[in-house]
């Protein structure tokens, strides 16, 4: 449990650095910790609402992910508030599972496999194994995402991957 309290610790230390905040969450909302930002974006036309939603899952299957995926974006969708959908308001779900010694399947699933479409929102998960500090999350592109999954890919890779940070760190300082 050593690599997962420590994980923990810089994963809040950064997503607070990347202007998040944690919210109170019940043991029943399925997360583990929740973190919430807000902006104004123009290349997304309006307010965008991120949620992150991290649960630790030792022995992590894609049913499971995906389980879990859907659920932290309903419960995402239902806490934003502002303007509708589509309607100067965009919202993106990033639900992060940790697990160690991530599967192959899990690790395929949710490279090629996983890819929910929503209107004017996105859910994006991401995997990381603590053994490796390696993070998966989509790899392609659908036609309909062709703008903004290079983007979530980047934020997946800054926000989840200790070898992310080392690299901010290092032009920090």
């Amino acid at each position: 449990m050593d690599k997962l309290e420590n994980y923990n610790n810089l994963f809040t230390q950064w997503l607070q650095y990347y202007g998040f905040e944690p919210l109170n969450v019940h043991s029943e909302s399925g997360a583990d910790k929740v973190f919430r930002r807000s902006r104004v974006e123009a290349t997304k036309f309006g307010k965008v609402d991120f949620y992150i939603c991290s649960k630790y899952i030792p022995n992590a299957t894609p049913a499971l992910m995906g389980e879990f995926s859907t659920k932290m974006f309903t419960l995402a969708n239902r806490h934003r508030s502002g303007a509708p959908l589509g309607f100067g308001a965009t919202l993106q779900v990033f639900p992060h599972i940790i697990t160690e010694n991530i599967t192959n399947e899990l690790a395929e699933y949710v490279k090629s496999s996983y890819c929910p479409k929503h209107f004017a929102a996105s859910e994006f998960p991401s995997v990381v194994d603590l053994n490796t500090g390696y993070v998966y999350y989509y790899q392609t592109t659908p036609i309909w995402g062709y703008a903004y999954y290079g983007g979530y890919r980047r934020d997946s890779y800054n926000f989840f991957s200790p070898d992310a940070w080392k690299s901010v760190s290092n032009k920090i300082q």
